[in-house]
């Protein structure tokens, strides 16, 4: 088994993925090497903490030739933990040609004892015509087919992890047909190519939307690389959408420029206004602002480098324990909080995990309470299943009289709440219970029948207080939804208790509903005085006829 899939939450997960030269603990990135001109030592990359890095093949190959074949990509590296190349596509992209053919350097990547090799293929160009992009996608998978085939006789034991990139950019249907494709032949790892340019633009919402198209069409069980996906923002939005690998030079590019990257921002060292900057790695609890401005050029750019890694390094283990906790959701909305660009994220990654429920776990034996804090958490997996499960696989009893309780003044789990205990004690000792529906119409999740009220994450959950309007509308609209399927199922008398202001919008839902026997809708103020109406209830039902 090349990749074991150790925990998970949302559609992240942790892994080994086992390749020749070790194991690479995933979420992990891959710090970018330069073969030519390598601004930070490798000895100092392995000591923040990364056993992996990446670097060009091609490159390799044009600099450096049979030197690197003849002593080993390792040797000449002084490196002795995973390593993967690239093939030249980024050179394609930026240049328009490289001087190599996809056969040539896939050779070369086996030869030179490449751990994870990627094939060259055409990465997608912004702006270009679709159908353009379309004839360079059947190119790319008649170099993948071709690759896997020749790989057999090069490698015959398979000690080089192959990469199958998907290409199309943002012609989502196009991405997505190359996602199918790419998913039907047996790589080792999957890729998504062509996010740089939306990554330096910080649009992350179409790269968290590349991602989704991406995930939905691969096997499941395999490993997802992001490429040229570098910086905090970023990082945990891709994990929860399945990412599983990246790669990235961010660290010392944005070095060039004095650039400083921070779990929450990007800034330069001329715009600092304090004397040290904010964050606790060794390179800035040893110099200050100051200090660093009044170095060399070429000094600080490795210093500015070398924090950026830590700061990369610190993401990752941020995420990995979230994922552990079970609490990467929480993290996303606290990342999402202060950036509208970051917030677009968040909201792609709803509609893209909404697509990914049958990837992502089953959440019921949870016993950590599900925090609703905000619009963006009704997107919650959590949430959008159990009311999938409501209206698509809960059948509710036979009956005619449905019971809406407000959930406000009910303690959960509902079902062991003493009303709801006293009310279905009651309803039995009368014979009445095989007429009636009891529904607590909780006040963010909507409507749950009190039978299933112990699931998760019915009863474990938490919401702020006074309670937000946007959330009760919510629930409201479940509500709607709910009792339209009460309705067509025979329960044509209805008492509903409300609480607050919301008798109107309760009236309109029923309105709406069409002709009923009866309807009662009341106000609860208080706990006891929802304790006082439920004498009243009962005589009520005791009286309908089915």
């Amino acid at each position: 088994m090349t990749f074991e899939i150790l925990d998970k939450d949302l559609a992240g997960r942790i892994g080994r993925l086992i390749t020749k030269a070790g194991v690479i603990e995933t979420p992990a990135l891959f710090p970018v090497i330069n073969p030519i001109k390598q601004v930070l030592p490798l000895g100092e990359i392995k000591n923040v903490g990364f056993n992996q890095v990446i670097t060009n093949a091609y490159l390799l190959k044009r600099h450096y030739g049979d030197l690197v074949k003849d002593i080993g990509i390792h040797r000449f590296l002084n490196w002795d933990g995973p390593i993967m190349t690239d093939s030249g596509a980024y050179q394609l992209l930026m240049y328009g040609k490289v001087d190599v053919s996809p056969s040539e350097i896939l050779k070369y990547e086996v030869d030179i004892g490449t751990d994870i090799g990627v094939i060259l293929d055409i990465p997608t160009q912004w702006g270009r015509p679709k159908d353009a992009v379309f004839l360079e996608i059947e190119e790319t998978l008649r170099r993948a087919r071709s690759a896997l085939t020749k790989l057999k006789l090069w490698d015959p034991e398979h000690r080089m992890l192959i990469v199958g990139p998907v290409q199309g950019g943002d012609k989502f249907d196009i991405l997505s047909y190359s996602a199918s494709k790419m998913g039907e032949l047996d790589f080792d790892i999957y890729a998504v190519g062509s996010p740089t340019t939306l990554l330096e633009e910080y649009d992350f919402s179409t790269v968290i939307r590349m991602v989704a198209t991406v995930k939905a069409r691969l096997p499941p069980g395999k490993p997802i690389h992001l490429f040229g996906a570098g910086h905090p923002l970023i990082l945990p939005f891709a994990v929860a959408m399945g990412v599983d690998l990246f790669d990235s030079a961010s660290y010392v590019l944005y070095a060039r420029d004095d650039r400083i990257i921070l779990r929450d921002r990007t800034v330069r060292l001329s715009e600092l206004r304090v004397d040290r900057i904010p964050c606790n790695c060794p390179v800035c609890r040893r110099y200050s602002v100051k200090e660093l401005m009044s170095m060399s050029k070429p000094e600080r750019e490795r210093l500015i480098a070398l924090h950026n890694l830590h700061v990369l390094w610190e993401e990752l283990q941020e995420i990995r324990a979230r994922i552990r906790e079970g609490t990467l959701w929480e993290y996303l909305e606290e990342k999402a909080g202060g950036d509208a660009r970051v917030k677009s994220a968040l909201l792609a990654l709803r509609r893209g995990l909404k697509a990914l429920l049958n990837v992502i776990p089953d959440e019921s034996g949870r016993v950590r309470a599900m925090h609703i804090t905000s619009m963006e958490s009704l997107g919650r997996p959590e949430v959008v299943r159990h009311a999938e499960r409501l209206f698509n696989n809960y059948e509710p009893p036979r009956g005619c009289v449905a019971i809406v309780l407000p959930g406000e003044y009910l303690d959960r789990p509902y079902a062991r709440d003493s009303l709801i205990s006293w009310l279905i004690n009651e309803l039995s000792a009368r014979n009445l219970l095989s007429k009636v529906h009891v529904v607590i119409n909780n006040p963010v999740l909507g409507p749950i029948p009190y039978e299933i009220s112990e699931i998760y994450p019915l009863s474990q959950h938490e919401y702020p207080q006074p309670i937000p309007r946007y959330l009760r509308f919510y629930s409201l609209y479940l509500l709607r939804r709910y009792l339209d399927v009460l309705v067509r199922r025979g329960f044509m008398d209805l008492i509903i208790i409300t609480v607050g202001d919301y008798e109107s919008r309760i009236k309109s839902i029923i309105d709406r509903l069409g002709p009923l026997k009866s309807s009662v809708i009341l106000r609860a103020s208080s706990k006891d005085e929802l304790y006082s109406l439920m004498t009243w209830v009962i005589n009520v039902v005791e009286n309908i006829k089915c």
